[in-house]
């Protein structure tokens, strides 16, 4: 009963933490960012943050700034835990806060931490006594059905995330090596004397470059929304991802553009026929 208390508590924070990451990141640049490593609308690192707290300081909750402490100290050593193991496993920094003030290694930062351990306050004082009313009026049984289909459900979600990293980082190298053999392929080419012959294989190259290059972005997308400032020590990949961040920049300025040009037309098609009519 107990742990699948905890594990309905974890989906549950999870859950909000997802919530609470996207409000956080989309309303600066007024668009949805899809937040989060997995594919499910959820955060893990929320979900064990908030069972950290509630398992280590509800004792403590005649003193709402002890708490506020504790909780900071709590989510900044899981947050840097996290982001030393997940650069371990995928040699890639998954977020970075160099360029934050009082950050350390960018793994942490002040700002971050602080926020957290507001959460904290809010999740003990506020939202926990809510979840305990609301779960306790579900039985053993239900409750286990539930951890157990809350548990296979992220198990298969982080399975297929993780490949679908390994996956990307794979892509990466092989967007390398294949542009680099168009490039000496067009290299040579352009040594030749020009015919129709030579002049469609290039076009050929150019056009798979170029659907290469859309795959790759297209693969890329959601990694650099759920971690806008992935990094890496290995200087090429940390050149690669900079390349990539900077041509979704593009990407979502020329969105941006047309969009406006649309709205913009319509608009006039509306006014001429409104002066028509």
């Amino acid at each position: 009963m107990q742990f699948d208390l905890l594990v309905c508590y974890f989906f549950c924070y999870a859950l909000l933490g997802y919530v609470v990451e996207v409000a956080y990141c989309s309303i600066p640049q007024k668009r949805l960012v899809n937040r989060g490593f997995l594919h499910g609308p959820y955060l893990p690192i929320y979900g064990f943050g908030a069972l950290l707290i509630i398992q280590l300081f509800s004792r403590f909750t005649a003193h709402p700034l002890l708490v506020f402490l504790l909780a900071l100290l709590v989510t900044s050593l899981l947050e840097y835990v996290t982001s030393f193991a997940l650069e371990l496993f995928f040699h890639a920094k998954l977020w970075d806060y160099s360029t934050h003030r009082f950050n350390l290694q960018g793994r942490v930062c002040l700002l971050n931490s602080t926020l957290f351990g507001l959460l904290g306050l809010v999740v003990l004082y506020g939202i926990q006594p809510f979840m305990e009313r609301l779960l306790s009026h579900g039985s053993a049984s239900m409750l286990s059905y539930l951890s157990k289909a809350i548990v296979l459900v992220m198990g298969i979600d982080a399975t297929s995330s993780v490949f679908r990293m390994t996956a990307f980082q794979r892509q990466l190298l092989e967007f390398k090596e294949k542009t680099q053999e168009i490039e000496q392929r067009l290299s040579l080419l352009s040594k030749l004397p020009s015919s129709q012959g030579i002049e469609l294989l290039k076009e050929k190259l150019v056009a798979d470059r170029e659907q290469l290059r859309s795959h790759l972005h297209d693969s890329a997308n959601h990694i650099l929304d759920a971690f806008p400032s992935i990094t890496s020590a290995i200087e090429e990949r940390r050149v690669q991802f900079e390349l990539l961040r900077m041509e979704q920049r593009d990407w979502m300025n020329r969105r941006r553009e047309q969009r406006m040009k649309f709205r913009q037309d319509v608009r006039a098609f509306a006014k001429r026929k409104r002066n028509h009519d």
